[in-house]
């Protein structure tokens, strides 16, 4: 698999968010994109799923532009979990895992055997069977959050795009997110982009990691080409500090200070 976007522009009516963006996506590996708020990263991950259309350019799977496969085809190939997604009250986790298997239903038909294969999977793969019968609203944010994943997973697409999946999580939670992504991607050798809000998560569970600043890429690669204190600068305007984790040998980030601007005391 080969998955990667050339010469992308990006507007928003008039305004151009992105311009000629070019990136290619590891495969089977897990890539972060970063940057701060409003620098364009959700945007150029919806636009790479096809949530959004570019201006110009183009997304290309195996050759091939993603706008010229059909809706059902690219779901058979990547799936997204967008930010603070939301389900009809009263579902069950098995119910929203089975939404996962809709590409692959002609006609109205019934879940045939293989679907139903492929959401136990799911289920087990997310640690989620236990609770396949409750409903969302009886989970905790966490386990809601391994439910939406879990029918990501039922969808078995080779690559899996999430929007801050740790968002609005508690920090327990949110590591119990990140490690759950880490032991797709290692079992199941899925392909993972994901926008990262929190520095360390991406240093720590990325194998890839993209800063992106006002629409353009201003450095890419490993967590330690990325994540220095002369990113921190130009990509958050922030003084930072770089430690290696002794278990890890990851960068960890700890910022201290803003960069102050001209004429500011």
């Amino acid at each position: 698999m080969r998955f990667y976007a050339e010469n992308m522009d990006i507007s928003y009516g008039k305004n151009k968010i992105v311009k000629e963006l070019s990136i290619e996506i590891p495969e089977r590996k897990i890539t972060a994109l970063i940057g701060a708020n409003g620098s364009g990263k959700s945007t150029i991950l919806k636009t790479l799923c096809r949530i959004r259309r570019p201006e110009s350019g183009q997304a290309i799977l195996d050759g091939r532009s993603i706008h010229h496969m059909s809706t059902r085809e690219l779901a058979r190939r990547l799936s997204i979990l967008p930010q603070g997604p939301e389900a009809p009250e009263g579902l069950t986790v098995e119910e929203l895992v089975s939404y996962g298997r809709y590409p692959y239903r002609r006609g109205g038909r019934c879940l045939g055997r293989e679907d139903k294969e492929r959401i136990i999977w799911a289920l087990k793969a997310t640690k989620m069977e236990e609770f396949s019968s409750r409903s969302l609203e009886q989970l905790s944010g966490g386990q809601r959050q391994r439910a939406w994943i879990a029918m990501c997973l039922a969808q078995d697409t080779e690559i899996l795009f999430l929007d801050e999946p740790a968002t609005y999580l508690d920090i327990s939670y949110q590591l119990d997110i990140m490690k759950l992504l880490r032991e797709l991607n290692e079992a199941y050798q899925k392909t993972i982009i994901m926008v990262v809000h929190d520095l360390n998560h991406a240093s720590l569970f990325a194998d890839y990691i993209v800063a992106i600043k006002n629409g353009k890429i201003i450095k890419s690669g490993e967590p330690e080409k990325v994540i220095t204190p002369q990113i921190c600068r130009e990509v958050f305007g922030v003084k930072a500090d770089i430690y290696r984790d002794s278990r890890t040998g990851k960068p960890l980030c700890i910022p201290y200070d803003h960069i102050k601007s001209e004429g500011e005391n």
